[in-house]
């Protein structure tokens, strides 16, 4: 049984009133446990605003990068905008190329193959460049580290502003500006920007610099919300600005990509960061796993709707593929982890002939959580090893990697995830050479604890409750779901399995019943005896609506019988 506890658990925290309304207990639990102390924050917290984002001058090298932007505007001149294959990158791309083109300038794109080029600044986008005599270059979600790369641009007169978020080596490239909030010695007060983010900061400054209004920027806040939700990325303080205004304008946006993305999946009363991360992410990021992300990317640009829905429903087809070639590809790795006895290493490492490079990180995060160890997938070719790496909280997987780079080609990435490569010959030693590094560590570390925000008793679950709770989207790392912890449930009515392995039941505290699911454990349904099976139960809150009335339900993550 793993560990429940609470979450930074404060003093008892009392109802609140903000703007005439009560601030249920458990709400201002929740927050104040999360960071939010006084009735300020708390306010702050349930309406932020867009005038809280801080001053993009505050970046680094951002005044060298409006003032050449400036330049090329003035002069006419062609500029390349040179992205990722990801959901961020593509989204920040599409940032850029829309806006620029709105300052006349002759805006050219440039998305690199996941499979024949790789992540990072490209050397045929350098090509492109070249061959399109553009004098500029902008990346997106890439480039602090592309010193070679930048190198050969600069000697053919091209000059590059880099836009990224990823952990800067000691060793910068000589690129015309950096602009990057983790910068050694960066002053600015928001470390956590996606990609994307930091592309949306270089437009605001150049709005600011212009003259031009904010709103012609903020029209494009779904692009924003739609790469830093899926990124993956702290949904606090900017990034939750963004994010929460961006998702707003998503259903009601005038781009024909993204109404056609609406329509592909059914979207169109309701949207939450469930319905980014799980449905629409996705999908843009699938053409770039499996072939070329430049679809994702013309399908955020194209104002031709018919278009729009044959591209969106090409990501469709992708997105299934990707589904069926990843669920190959997770078995074969579950085999060969079993085979092995890896799952009692501290580090998983896994590797495969000819795997699809598209979905390692997508197996190996799905390994990392169901043994809560941090996961590497590589697949094996010709001589060489490549691979993707996904953690666990409290474990930086770059820095174990980084212990052991002697014996790789190359490595990168950050706290949770990382890409590496190295020769076969070393994979052995590189396995050995890694989990001696994680034997260092504290055991506690490699054992999964389950937390909760709050407890709460059933009588407590009111619809004051239920719409307060909806202020927490959009959801997601720092800003998680908010879960509850009731004891002593009675399990009443008929329990029944639904779906492939779900567990339907309901369960009472006193005179409140209510409905509960718990995925992906049918298999308990042996152990309960009606109106004597009592349970401690971890769960989150949904408000599901048919026929038009609204029920609210416990989406069940943990059970605890008692005896």
């Amino acid at each position: 049984m793993t560990k429940w506890q609470p979450k930074n658990d404060s003093a008892e925290a009392t109802a609140l009133q903000i703007r005439g309304k009560k601030v249920p207990r458990a709400i201002v639990q929740i927050l104040q446990n999360r960071g939010y102390k006084t009735p300020q924050a708390i306010e702050k917290f349930f309406a932020p605003s867009l005038s809280d984002l801080h001053d993009p001058f505050l970046l680094h090298d951002m005044e060298k990068a409006v003032t050449r932007i400036n330049r090329a505007i003035g002069k006419k001149e062609k500029v390349l905008i040179h992205g990722d294959y990801d959901t961020d990158g593509i989204t920040g791309t599409a940032l850029l190329v829309r806006n620029l083109r709105k300052f006349g300038l002759d805006v050219q794109h440039y998305i690199p193959h996941r499979i024949e080029e790789g992540y990072g600044l490209s050397s045929s986008g350098i090509n492109r460049a070249i061959e399109e005599k553009c004098t500029l270059m902008i990346t997106v979600d890439c480039g602090s580290g592309a010193i070679n790369e930048i190198a050969r641009a600069n000697s053919h007169n091209i000059d590059v502003i880099v836009c990224d978020h990823h952990q800067p080596k000691d060793n910068l490239p000589d690129a015309l500006a950096i602009i990057n909030p983790k910068l050694p010695g960066s002053k600015y007060p928001f470390k956590e920007l996606a990609g994307v983010g930091v592309a949306f900061k270089l437009l605001a400054a150049l709005q600011h610099r212009t003259g031009k209004p904010m709103e012609d920027l903020y029209i494009d806040l779904d692009l924003v919300a739609l790469g830093t939700v899926v990124d993956v990325v702290p949904l606090v303080e900017e990034n939750r600005i963004l994010a929460k205004y961006g998702m707003k304008r998503i259903l009601r946006s005038t781009k024909k990509g993204i109404q056609a993305l609406l329509k592909e999946t059914g979207i169109s009363k309701e949207l939450n960061s469930y319905h980014l991360s799980f449905i629409i992410g996705p999908r843009i990021n699938a053409c770039g796993r499996l072939h070329d992300a430049k679809i994702a990317l013309e399908l955020l640009l194209t104002e031709d709707m018919p278009h729009a829905l044959k591209l969106a429903h090409s990501l469709t087809v992708d997105n299934e593929e990707r589904k069926k070639i990843q669920d190959e590809m997770y078995a074969n790795a579950v085999s060969i982890m079993k085979e092995e006895n890896r799952d009692k290493d501290r580090i998983i490492v896994l590797a495969g002939d000819d795997w699809h490079e598209g979905v390692l990180g997508i197996v190996a995060s799905r390994i990392a959580t169901e043994n809560f160890r941090p996961t590497i997938i590589l697949t094996m070719k010709q001589d060489t090893a490549k691979g993707s790496a996904r953690s666990i909280p409290g474990f930086d997987i770059t820095e174990a990697i980084g212990t052991c780079s002697a014996l790789l080609n190359k490595f990168g990435g950050h706290t949770q995830a990382a890409g590496l490569e190295m020769n076969q010959d070393n994979l052995e030693r590189f396995r050995t050479c890694i989990n001696e590094h994680a034997q260092n560590l504290d055991a506690w570390v490699f054992e999964k604890q389950s937390y909760y925000d709050a407890r709460l008793g059933l009588d407590e679950i009111t619809s004051e409750l239920v719409h307060f709770l909806k202020y927490f989207e959009p959801t997601g790392i720092a800003n998680p779901q908010p879960v509850f912890l009731s004891e002593n449930l009675e399990v009443v009515g008929v329990p029944r399995v639904i779906g492939t392995n779900h567990l339907k039941i309901s369960l009472r505290q006193g005179k409140k019943v209510f409905p509960a699911i718990a995925f992906e454990r049918a298999d308990e349904i042996l152990g309960i005896e009606i109106g004597k099976t009592r349970v401690n139960c971890l769960y989150s809150l949904a408000e599901d609506s048919y026929l038009g009335k609204k029920k609210t339900s416990l989406k069940v993550k943990e059970l605890e019988k008692i005896a």
